[in-house]
């Protein structure tokens, strides 16, 4: 039975907020797609996530989806919704957490904080790393640049929603006006607990919003019991698709290229023409990315920008609006990553960015997807079981993880030379 729905807006911010339950042994299950009405739901299912993909859209149409997928939640009695927003407070926030206040007629309880990745809220002001969100790098994310670091002024914006901020030694918990958001500032983990613990006692665990490090302790807090415990395995090797053109990812590719992984950097037709992958060009160079995954235990394929290539100029003269571009991307990753599967080689597949992960899955009919293991903040392992295989996937938000982070995936998930020994040994007997 369902006792906690959690509404995120993108893959990746799904599968690193329900594996905070599933790694407990809680029953959790991701959707792929959005359409609830036609999803098969396990009655041993105890946390339900799902992925709006909701992120890049319209502020109309994010708050449509979210709005549809609470009320559908009321009318199946769940009692907890919780609405997963981004740590850097990225996409339509405001207008989903409005779409949550409107169906339930009641507050929104709000943490924004991720004090394990060292991003916390400080008298309604967002921090990340110790400066200004807007400061940051998320101020320049070439997608979704967030362009103010308070947060009542990010929820307002294009809305009218009444925002509440509570500091840290505030106690009183406003009582529940409709359609407000109470937003609580935390500069640690126990400031979370805290205020978890006492909207435990008050009875106001209902309607709820903040990243996965707010959901980490809802668990204990809503007494779910987990009794499933799943492992992941060592692979042969490890191919990274990166999609994301976040520059904390792209200080990571560089480490990674300069520690031991081959790296193949898509040119401007191989990350923005899904078409391309139908010539006799395309098919050479797929072949090619075939052959190094054969020959190299750890590939990077990524659409970074290197010195001398002309996308600017490609994406102009082929007319490509800005954006359509991370589609275009996303579908690119998709075809090179269907045609290692086709293949059969023994890989854990890597994906940053929402985008490039649900790209891969949106090429899989009737894929089903189990969050395993939380590798590291913001980094996901799952099993994905379609078409009588199962995959192992991990995926990585562009904006998390230190600058070796992909190397230490490496360590985690490639079969090491003597397990090679002991594999070939049980061949030979």
């Amino acid at each position: 039975m369902v006792k906690l729905l959690i509404i995120a807006d993108d893959f990746t911010g799904a599968l690193d907020t329900g594996v905070q339950f599933a790694k407990k042994g809680i029953e959790t299950q991701v959707l792929v797609q959005d359409d609830i009405e036609e999803t098969v739901i396990s009655g041993e299912t105890q946390v339900l996530v799902v992925s709006t993909q909701t992120r890049p859209l319209q502020a109309k149409e994010a708050y449509e989806k979210v709005y549809q997928l609470v009320q559908w939640a009321r009318n199946k009695k769940i009692s907890t919704i919780y609405k997963k927003t981004d740590s850097a407070l990225r996409g339509n926030v405001g207008v989903e957490l409005k779409a949550v206040a409107d169906v339930a007629g009641e507050s929104v309880y709000f943490i924004p904080a991720y004090p394990a990745i060292h991003r916390i809220t400080v008298e309604g002001i967002h921090y990340i790393e110790g400066i200004l969100l807007e400061a940051s790098e998320f101020g320049r994310d070439p997608f979704e640049p967030v362009r103010d670091s308070y947060i009542p002024k990010i929820l307002q914006n294009n809305i009218d929603v009444d925002v509440r901020c509570v500091g840290l030694r505030e106690n009183d918990i406003p009582e529940k006006p409709e359609k407000q958001i109470v937003v609580f500032d935390a500069k640690s983990d126990s400031d979370i607990f805290e205020r978890v613990c006492q909207l435990k006692k008050d009875k106001r665990l209902r309607y709820l919003a903040g990243c996965a490090g707010f959901a980490a302790f809802l668990a204990e807090a809503m007494e779910l019991v987990g009794c499933k415990q799943r492992t992941y395995e060592r692979k042969r090797g490890l191919y990274v698709a990166c999609g994301s053109l976040n520059p904390i990812t792209g200080r990571q590719v560089e480490y990674a290229g300069n520690h031991g992984f081959a790296r193949i950097n898509l040119l401007p037709q191989q990350k923005f023409s899904p078409e391309y992958y139908d010539t006799d060009a395309g098919r050479r160079f797929l072949e090619s990315v075939f052959v190094t995954c054969l020959q190299k235990e750890k590939v990077i394929v990524d659409t970074f920008d290197v010195e001398g290539q002309a996308s600017a100029k490609y994406i102009e003269q082929h007319g490509i609006a800005r954006e359509e571009l991370r589609y275009q991307v996303m579908k690119c990753h998709s075809r090179i990553m269907n045609y290692l599967v086709s293949k059969d080689i023994d890989l854990t597949y890597l994906m940053t960015g929402g985008d490039t992960l649900m790209g891969f899955m949106q090429g899989i009919h009737g894929a089903k997807l189990i969050p395993v293991d939380e590798l590291s903040q913001g980094t996901v392992l799952s099993k994905l079981l379609c078409d009588h295989r199962k995959l192992q996937v991990v995926s990585k938000s562009g904006g998390f993880g230190k600058e070796n982070v992909l190397v230490e995936m490496a360590d985690k998930l490639i079969i090491r030379e003597e397990q090679h020994e002991i594999c070939n040994d049980a061949v030979s007997l």
